[in-house]
């Protein structure tokens, strides 16, 4: 279990991918074909330096790792010297300016053999994506791919240079930040400043770390809401609260065993603490299912998986109590809400049989559990929300294609309330995919 545990929390995909691919491979089609061609037999396979401004990367330096490289290395490294030659000639060419940042940060991901030579690569492409960006600040790409270099530099210096590397990693959160005030709505960019403020916390104080965690949390959650088949996201969201809830376990037993007697008091405290760690453990698995779900393809998901599964309550996705109005009385009068137990998993959500081990937090209520069930594929939105109107707690509203009034249910703190609605939100486009029977797998299937 330690080992797969480890296995979990190193293999958390890293700050890639970034935009540039799909916008490279158009910026080097516009160059493709003779015009390298010709470039090659002109300059034999060099360009002057003759002209070059100052501003201007030293592009016509092609690393000797990449003149014995493959044939679309080479190409893509004279790609960068044509859009070098293109901005010296025009320094206010935003297009050739932005696409030689991209082909010389592609250009550093391929040039591995020498942590230098990649610096300065992308050194190179961070110079030419401020340039563009001070030529139309507007431009949420070159903030976005500016973002995404500065995070290689840090991975590429953080074993020699912690500082160094945090200073990086700020600068690019920084990036994020800018790139999303003009286009909000970029769940990559949200993605990956949650992986900047993950890796942040690393390298934080304890009395920081939270602070950080929560923050990434949320930027994960803004990205998967907005794209709920964004199964990388889904997939980060699971690997922070499972290195969280390490850390809350650590601190909880380095509390316990510095404890010399007990009182009540703090006995209460150690089983707050207990049930935070298994909770956040939950919140874990149920993401790392849900990103199986969507992309069982990958290698990674399932052997997280393997790890967390036995973490779900039940083998549900998600389960717990909620409060909610009794069907039999809804928009009547004599409306009357209850406090039930509620599963989602791939046959739906609904109500079930309280588990014994949770049977005296449901003693209180005199009414038996009433019986509700909502089909996946009805599901059509789900949204927190605030209604003073609700009974006490915290209220998010499910909406039904057949029904769009929809029903509230209410959680007893934001946490729980937040995960309820990523778990339905995600597993009723996962039924919208057709891809249930990927869900029930990841719930029920033995990987002994």
């Amino acid at each position: 279990m330690a080992t797969d545990a480890a296995d979990l929390m190193l293999n958390v995909d890293g700050f890639k991918p970034y935009s540039g691919g799909e916008e490279l491979r158009r910026a080097i089609a516009a160059l493709a074909g003779p015009s390298i061609a010709q470039e090659r037999e002109e300059s034999g396979g060099t360009t002057s330096t003759a002209g070059l401004s100052s501003s201007t990367p030293q592009a016509q330096l092609i690393p000797i790792s990449v003149k014995s490289a493959d044939h679309s290395t080479r190409e893509l490294a004279f790609a960068a010297q044509r859009y070098a030659k293109v901005a010296q000639r025009d320094s206010t060419d935003f297009e050739a300016i932005y696409n030689h940042g991209l082909a010389l940060q592609e250009l550093a991901s391929r040039v591995t053999s020498s942590r230098d030579e990649q610096m300065r690569l992308l050194a190179q492409a961070c110079e030419r994506y401020e340039a563009a960006w001070r030529l139309r600040q507007s431009s949420h790409s070159a903030l976005y791919n500016w973002g995404v270099a500065l995070s290689d530099m840090s991975r590429a210096v953080k074993a020699a240079d912690r500082g160094h590397a945090h200073d990086l990693l700020l600068s690019a959160a920084d990036k994020y930040a800018m790139s999303l005030r003009w286009n909000p709505n970029n769940p990559q960019a949200l993605n990956n400043w949650g992986l900047v403020l993950q890796e942040l916390s690393t390298m934080r104080a304890d009395a920081e770390r939270g602070r950080l965690v929560a923050q990434s949390v949320a930027k994960f959650r803004a990205a998967i809401r907005l794209r709920p088949e964004f199964d990388r996201a889904c997939y980060n969201l699971g690997t922070v609260y499972y290195s969280h809830a390490f850390a809350l376990q650590t601190a909880a037993q380095a509390a316990l065993s510095s404890q010399l007697t007990k009182d009540p008091e703090r006995e209460a405290a150690e089983r707050d603490e207990e049930e935070a760690v298994a909770r956040t453990f939950r919140l874990a698995a149920q993401y790392i299912a849900l990103s199986f779900a969507l992309q069982s393809g990958r290698e990674v998901y399932a052997r997280s998986l393997k790890v967390v599964r036995p973490l779900l309550l039940g083998g549900y996705l998600r389960a717990g109590f909620l409060t909610a109005v009794d069907p039999s009385t809804d928009r009547s009068c004599a409306e009357r809400w209850d406090r039930c137990y509620f599963v989602v998993d791939h046959n739906g959500f609904r109500t079930e049989e309280v588990p014994e081990e949770d049977a005296s937090d449901f003693a209180h209520n005199e009414m038996p559990p009433f019986q509700q069930r909502i089909d996946l594929a009805d599901v059509a939105d789900v949204k927190l929300c605030l209604d003073p109107s609700l009974p006490e707690g915290h209220a998010f509203w499910v909406a039904l294609h057949n029904q769009p009034q929809g029903h509230f249910f209410l959680s007893d703190n934001a946490e729980d309330a937040e995960g309820w609605v990523d778990a339905l939100l995600m597993s009723a486009h996962i039924a919208g995919g057709q891809r249930l029977p990927t869900l029930a797998f990841a719930l029920t299937a033995d990987f002994s």
